[in-house]
């Protein structure tokens, strides 16, 4: 398991207003026997992280918290504080993921607890 942590919210979450997450997972085409992306498919997914983040991180209504990267699926967990309008710009822009089998899950999560979860774990580690 490969996760990237945004330390910045550390000692803060959960952040005010932000009380929905939004899961994205992207499902490798071809993961190699470790469950990890080929380096090929690895750009792949940087594009459409860097695009799916300037997509949303766009006025400050959601905030990129975490990168899980495991079995074959890359998890981007981002913080909303507009569900509806997020949901929105994901709707309308599903073209970013061309080539890519992608879920979303949106759920009130005011706790932060994935981010915290993480977050404990990254912590015990260092």
């Amino acid at each position: 398991m490969l996760v990237r942590i945004a330390n910045a919210y550390g000692g803060l979450a959960p952040l005010p207003g932000y009380d929905h997450h939004l899961i994205v997972s992207v499902h490798f085409r071809a993961p190699k026997p470790n469950g990890f992306p080929s380096s090929e498919e690895g750009d792949d997914l940087q594009a459409v992280e860097l695009n799916m983040c300037s997509l949303l991180e766009t006025g400050n209504y959601v905030l990129s918290a975490l990168v899980v990267t495991n079995n074959g699926l890359r998890d981007f967990i981002f913080y909303t504080r507009d569900p509806r309008a997020t949901q929105e710009k994901i709707d309308r822009s599903i073209s970013i993921f061309k080539g890519f089998e992608v879920e979303f899950a949106m759920e009130p999560a005011d706790d932060w607890r994935v981010y915290k979860a993480f977050s404990g774990m990254v912590n015990r580690v260092n």
